[in-house]
C-alpha cells in the first residue's frame, strides 16, 4: 500500500492519500466499532431509570404528544 501525503508550505503533513481498497476496508471497521460501542452503551442503560421522560423531553422541543401522531 502506497500511502502519499499533502503537507503545507512547512512540509507539515496535512492530508494522507490512500488507495480506495484500503479506505473501504477502514470505514467498514469503523462501523463495526461503531456497532459494538452503541451495543456497550444500550446494554449499560437497559436497566437504568430514565432521567428525562417523553412528555418533558418534547415539552423541551416545543413539542406535543399529538405533534408526534401528525
Amino acid at each position: 500500500m502506497e500511502i502519499q501525503f499533502i503537507t503545507n508550505a512547512q512540509g507539515k503533513k496535512m492530508a494522507a492519500i490512500v488507495p480506495f481498497n484500503e479506505w473501504e476496508r477502514t470505514e467498514k471497521a469503523k462501523e463495526i466499532l461503531e456497532q459494538v460501542y452503541l451495543h456497550g452503551i444500550i446494554s449499560e442503560r437497559r436497566d437504568s431509570i430514565p432521567t428525562v421522560n417523553l412528555n418533558d423531553l418534547l415539552k423541551m422541543e416545543g413539542l406535543t404528544r399529538a405533534d408526534l401522531e401528525s
